[in-house]
């Protein structure tokens, strides 16, 4: 969809809306001249079409499902530094962010939507098949074990965000905000000259819990309110932690703040995986921005990563 009106200054705002990439996109920019927005709109969208296209997991035809299929494939130069990306992220992570993580989320029932707690054997046999280190590169091709079935589904949406943004940046708009499902990024100011305010949204309730100005780079936020079930009074999120089998249980939301949203999708996804403490320190021994809210029993807690 595309909505554009000229602003006092000049500059025409374009609005890009679409559900893409496993969520809702929203993208706003501004330029002066007609054609050339249009000409970004259209490349946004062929650009986030070719990204479903290679990795939605769901899709049978998918470049994800191949691999998963035939154990291997050829992979194109911004697909191969995604994935060498997340391999980068598993090693700095000690394995808390893992692409191999789907026999997990296949067995507690998160892929059918079916609430479900496995036994212990089943999980143990799924930890089996996750291991990163089994991943094999080999010049532009990936291969991985027979037992093996990945998801990108951490850090494919900061990917798209990060792609959208480098087609903004290279028609030099110097005012824009790319929203891909929650990952964020921005490029310059707002149009009235004002860094763009982002909110981090209530995790136990309505509207946002905090908000902070961002003028460049991106920001990610993971929480459980996200996909989740509950039995029996429990919450169970969608992330798991790769070590234990289960389902992260020791955090509310993580808010990460980093210049790749591909990074800090990843690294949100970790920090979530690791809990609220053990997060804050490798956080700050990395001196990485980070929030995180995690419940105690008088309530939300926040905590916030040392960082340059």
């Amino acid at each position: 969809m595309l909505f554009l009106f000229i602003t006092s200054c000049g500059q025409r705002e374009f609005h890009y809306q679409n559900f893409i990439v496993g969520g809702p996109c929203e993208i706003k920019f501004y330029i002066s001249d007609k054609k050339t927005g249009e000409k970004i709109i259209n490349e946004i969208q062929n650009e986030l079409l070719r990204i479903d296209s290679l990795l939605n997991f769901f899709s049978p035809v998918s470049l994800v499902s191949e691999i998963n299929q035939k154990k291997k494939a050829r992979l194109e130069p911004d697909i191969k530094e995604l994935f060498l990306l997340c391999d980068s992220i598993s090693h700095l992570s000690d394995g808390f962010f893992d692409i191999s993580i789907a026999p997990l989320m296949q067995v507690w029932g998160f892929y059918e939507k079916t609430a479900r707690i496995p036994d212990k054997y089943e999980i143990e046999k799924a930890k089996k098949r996750v291991d990163y280190t089994r991943i094999l590169f080999r010049g532009d091709s990936i291969i991985i074990p027979q037992d093996m079935t990945i998801d990108l589904g951490g850090i494919a949406q900061g990917f798209a965000a990060d792609r959208v943004a480098k087609i903004i940046k290279d028609y030099r708009v110097n005012s824009a905000i790319i929203n891909i499902a929650g990952e964020v990024c921005v490029i310059g100011n707002s149009i009235k000259n004002r860094p763009w305010r982002v909110g981090i949204k209530n995790p136990r309730g309505e509207g946002i819990i905090e908000s902070l100005d961002l003028d460049s780079g991106a920001v990610s936020t993971s929480g459980d309110y996200e996909r989740y079930f509950i039995i029996q009074k429990i919450r169970y999120p969608h992330i798991i932690n790769p070590k234990t089998g289960y389902p992260a249980r020791e955090f509310v939301s993580v808010t990460i703040f980093a210049p790749s949203a591909a990074f800090a999708d990843g690294i949100a996804t970790a920090v979530s995986a690791m809990g609220a403490k053990r997060g804050k320190e490798f956080l700050d021994s990395l001196k990485i921005r980070g929030i995180i809210y995690y419940e105690s029993e008088d309530g939300l807690k926040r905590l916030e990563s040392k960082y340059l």
